[in-house]
């Protein structure tokens, strides 16, 4: 069986595993950033609202550029988009680091909305590269194998922050070098820049899809709107609900049990071998039971985890209430994550080929509209002295909603699935003769 899983793996074609070594090398920085700046920036002085603020700048850039672009690749080679990216997320990475550390906050901003540029680039291209270069029977591994860097770059950083703590405390804690977060940071930006060499390799032939001749001023009459309306609808949902909870996790479990920044990160990392594990396995777990099983049924139980996480806080006194934080986040995650891969199949094939760069760009667009929308929601809601739990109990209602609404269009993807079939007339023996 695992045989099997790996096999169907490697057979992928070498451009989506060019693709999987970029996104790591990009995600390793992204990963590093999530779990360790926050805790920098609450050492530099900043306050959780001014440290929601910044993280919210990130999304902006993204909102502002990714309906354009993927209006404007519909045709295109995507080679170059991802060359920029490997480019700009290290350099801007380096400029964060930077200007916290002289505490000059004009340059913080303008380094956030350039870093968010960068990953914005990545996350709208990615969808349609995958699909250009797949096939029906492949396409579920290949997006699962693009998801599954997330959770591989969480592992890799979050062992590399945890060593170089490791190291500083056992080696260096009596020579002036110090690995604190700024140097952690610092060392893993500097390994990003390996992700210019795959984005380089990548070879891309001339598109056949044909380019829209309607302009951008006949957008409306260019795209199916209504399914992609339909497709997005549960993903604004989700999206939201996460923008309040994960970037701001780490908070979470430094404020009430007093996690350091190595100690989430080693946390991180195990949680994340789990998420890739799982997400190796959607693939067969999608063509034996469908989107209901990984989509509808593991986000249910990752909401549920989710809740018993937040209740957490109310009894933090007691001495089991740090395990079961612990536990109801290792198993939250790779039960939230492994219905990444299905749901953003069912939403390609859900709108089809003509839609694909659009709805592409709308959710990479949206996505980070929503966790901008959240940042600074979870910056008025922190103001106003809520709680943590009171604010992941939020995000469970946005998650059930999101999930009820999966619940419909899984239906109606099914329910147009078969309307199309009926609509193939078999060729009789008598035409085929002829």
């Amino acid at each position: 069986m695992f045989y099997k899983i790996i096999k169907s793996y490697q057979i992928l074609p070498k451009n989506i595993h060019l693709l999987f070594f970029l996104e790591f090398s990009l995600s390793l920085i992204h990963v590093a950033f999530i779990l360790v700046l926050n805790i920098l920036l609450r050492k530099k002085g900043f306050s959780d609202p001014e440290i929601a603020s910044f993280n919210s700048l990130r999304f902006i850039s993204a909102l502002a550029f990714a309906l354009p672009l993927g209006i404007y690749i519909r045709g295109r080679k995507l080679k170059p988009f991802f060359i920029l990216a490997a480019i700009i997320v290290p350099i801007t990475s380096a400029l964060i680091i930077e200007s916290i550390d002289y505490g000059i906050i004009p340059l913080i901003q303008l380094s956030f909305l350039l870093w968010g540029f960068g990953m914005m680039l990545m996350r709208v291209c990615s969808l349609p590269f995958v699909i250009r270069n797949t096939t029906s029977e492949n396409s579920t591994e290949a997006l699962s194998l693009i998801a599954a860097t997330w959770s591989l770059s969480t592992i890799i950083s979050g062992f590399i922050i945890s060593g170089l703590n490791w190291i500083d405390f056992i080696i260096l804690k009596n020579i002036m070098f110090v690995f604190d977060e700024q140097k952690i940071l610092w060392f893993i930006s500097i390994i990003g820049f390996s992700g210019l060499f795959f984005a380089n390799k990548i070879e891309e032939y001339e598109q056949t899809v044909v380019k829209s001749e309607k302009g951008i001023f006949n957008i409306h009459k260019n795209y199916n709107w209504d399914l992609i309306f339909k497709a997005i609808s549960p993903l604004i949902l989700i999206s939201i609900g996460a923008g309040l909870t994960i970037p701001f996790v780490n908070l979470f479990f430094n404020s009430v049990f007093g996690f350091s920044s190595s100690q989430f990160s080693l946390l991180g990392s195990f949680t994340a071998i789990l998420v890739f594990s799982f997400s190796l396995l959607v693939p067969s777990l999608r063509k034996k039971y469908g989107y209901w099983m990984t989509i509808v049924v593991v986000q249910s139980f990752a909401i549920l985890c989710l809740i018993i996480m937040a209740f957490t806080e109310i009894y933090a006194y007691h001495s089991l209430a740090l395990i079961v934080a612990v536990f109801a986040y290792v198993f939250r995650q790779p039960l939230m994550h492994m219905a990444h891969p299905a749901s953003n199949e069912l939403m390609m094939n859900y709108v089809g080929k003509k839609n694909q760069e659009l709805i592409s760009a709308l959710s990479s667009s949206l996505w980070s509209a929503s966790w901008f929308i959240s940042a600074k929601i979870f910056e008025w809601l922190r103001i106003l002295n809520y709680q943590y739990y009171q604010i992941f109990l939020i995000t469970a209602l946005l998650y059930f909603f999101g999930v009820l609404m999966y619940v419909f269009l899984i239906k109606d993807y099914h329910k147009k699935s078969k309307i199309e079939d009926t609509l193939i007339i078999p060729i009789s023996d008598e035409v085929t003769m002829e």
